[in-house]
């Protein structure tokens, strides 16, 4: 909080040496067009803010740049002084809303040459702000503050006058300037933001246990350890909700507009990080609970959830800010039509790994958790993103494969396997004879039969040929077993018999027939363990 209070501070302080600083010309967001005028006037906007700027300075022979009046350089300086007393005490704001093009805003109910800036209401009657474009002899169309506006200064002045609050203040507060502002609104601003934090804090004590709540209602979980890490973006948005308030006592209008945007600016920060950080504690806890509920399979379309949401609120973000600073959101976003096309091309593999990601998740092929071997890796799934897959491998390093590469390879997926294949070729010496022979694929047919893990109709146990000084016994079946521990205490089992039929068969294992090569299994944690595979018979 005390680095937003900081940040806060920081953008007033810019703003004021901005604004006091004599000669300033205009930014380029009041001149949209290849034109320019060293006074910043060729939009409604920036007419009304450079005459803020020059007057709140106190430079009122810059600020007559901005009346259209004929008056002598005196009189035109007495009205910039009354003009900016009306301003400060009878315009409430919204000056952000004035359109920021050299032709104005055609929609209203004013000629072209037209703009009303504000109404200022007063105790019998109102004054419009109105501006008005005209042609300079050597130069593009200005925008001015119109003669008829001018001419009800003088009364609306007259009302006004000097605040009560300036009149009752010491003249040092009033006659000390700190960067062009005025002692006493640097003391009112610095209470105003302290006293605003300290609300913020209070107010978030009181919103947690509501927060409590609506998070136990959306997830069922009881662990709302996590809701510390709403405290910064609540409390921004308190202070936001602080600061406007303490914008409508600012008796200048340029700081009453200035505290309006800082206001504006931090509701958006702090609602999209809210939001943010509400969508992470929200996944995590409905994470845990599926996993709670073994339902694996949805953990990956909560996480793509979550990343859609997030990328929606910054773009939403990201529009309210660029509206906010004076950017015409409509005609980007249709420029982006075309640049769209040039963008899709540059970002290729980009979108094709977004829409694989996607493809990926919504066929649930693969779950986060799953063991499985992807591009030549083989591992644990830990996360399933738009762009990349992150695969925990065999040796503890982490393996990102783009999404794009896997949906054009093969995909094996070892935790969906239903049960185990037991496939060995026993070789036996080429003395063994006919009856020994037959004692063993007998012994051997009754070990399989009698397990009650294999799958009866599975079992195949035939002699199939003969090989280089040996017999070869091939021996087939299937082990309804998902777990890769109970597999291999099962197939253990079963070795171990067989090696005691061949024994009392008084048949012995060839010793010169090649080793076995053993298929890779997977245990469900990740770690590869051997698994048998046939090799081609020894010729």
């Amino acid at each position: 909080m005390f680095r937003v209070a900081a940040l806060t501070v920081f953008s007033l302080l810019t703003q004021a040496g901005f604004g006091q600083t004599p000669g300033r010309t205009a930014s380029p967001s009041d001149n949209t067009t290849g034109e320019s005028d060293p006074f910043g006037r060729l939009t409604p906007y920036g007419c009304v803010m450079g005459f803020l700027r020059a007057a709140e300075g106190e430079d009122y022979t810059r600020a007559a740049e901005y009346l259209n009046t004929s008056a002598s350089p005196a009189r035109a300086q007495e009205l910039s002084r009354q003009l900016q007393v009306v301003l400060n005490l009878g315009l409430p704001g919204g000056l952000f809303a004035l359109a920021r093009t050299p032709e104005g805003d055609l929609r209203d109910d004013l000629p072209p040459t037209k703009e009303r800036a504000g109404t200022i209401q007063m105790a019998s009657k109102k004054l419009d702000i109105v501006l008005d474009r005209v042609q300079t002899r050597n130069g593009p169309p200005i925008w001015l503050f119109s003669s008829d506006t001018l001419r009800g200064v003088p009364d609306a002045f007259a009302e006004f006058d000097t605040p009560l609050l300036v009149r009752m203040l010491p003249q040092p507060l009033v006659e000390t300037r700190i960067l062009g502002l005025a002692l006493w609104r640097w003391l009112l601003g610095l209470t105003g933001i302290t006293v605003a934090l300290f609300c913020a804090s209070l107010v978030t004590r009181a919103l947690t246990p509501l927060l409590r709540l609506a998070l136990r209602h959306i997830t069922g979980e009881t662990d709302d350890q996590r809701l510390v890490s709403l405290e910064g973006p609540v409390r921004v948005l308190l202070l936001a909700v602080a600061i406007k308030v303490l914008s409508s006592f600012a008796i200048a209008l340029l700081a009453r507009l200035l505290l309006t945007n800082i206001s504006s600016v931090l509701a958006v920060i702090g609602f999209s990080w809210l939001a943010m950080k509400f969508s992470d504690i929200v996944s995590d806890l409905g994470t845990r609970r599926l996993l709670r509920r073994q339902k694996p399979d949805k953990i990956a379309m909560l996480g793509l959830a979550r990343r859609l949401f997030k990328i929606v609120v910054a773009l939403i973000a990201a529009i309210l800010l660029l509206q906010r600073a004076g950017v015409n959101v409509t005609a980007m976003l249709a420029g982006l039509g075309v640049g769209g096309i040039a963008l899709a091309l540059a970002a290729q593999k980009t979108l094709e790994n977004v829409f694989g990601g996607i493809s990926i998740i919504m066929r649930e092929t693969i779950r986060v958790g799953d063991s499985c071997r992807l591009a030549d890796q083989t591992g644990t799934i830990e996360d399933i993103g738009l762009g990349s897959i992150r695969l925990r491998t065999l040796d503890r390093t982490v393996v990102s494969i783009p999404n794009a590469q896997l949906s054009q390879q093969n995909m094996e997926n070892m935790t969906l396997r239903d049960k185990f294949w037991i496939h060995q070729i026993l070789r036996l010496s080429s003395d063994t004879s006919a009856d020994q022979m037959r004692s063993v694929l007998g012994g051997i047919e009754d070990t399989l039969s009698g397990h009650p893990a294999i799958e009866s109709q599975t079992i195949r146990n035939r002699f199939i040929g003969f090989g280089h000084g040996s017999f070869m016994v091939e021996i087939f079946a299937y082990i309804r077993e998902t777990d890769y521990e109970s597999f291999l205490l099962a197939q253990q089992k079963i070795f171990l018999r067989i090696m005691d039929v061949v024994t009392a068969s008084g048949a012995v294992l060839a010793s010169l027939a090649p080793a076995i090569e053993l298929e890779p299994a997977l245990r469900k944690d990740g770690d590869r363990e051997p698994g048998p595979r046939a090799t081609a018979p020894a010729r």
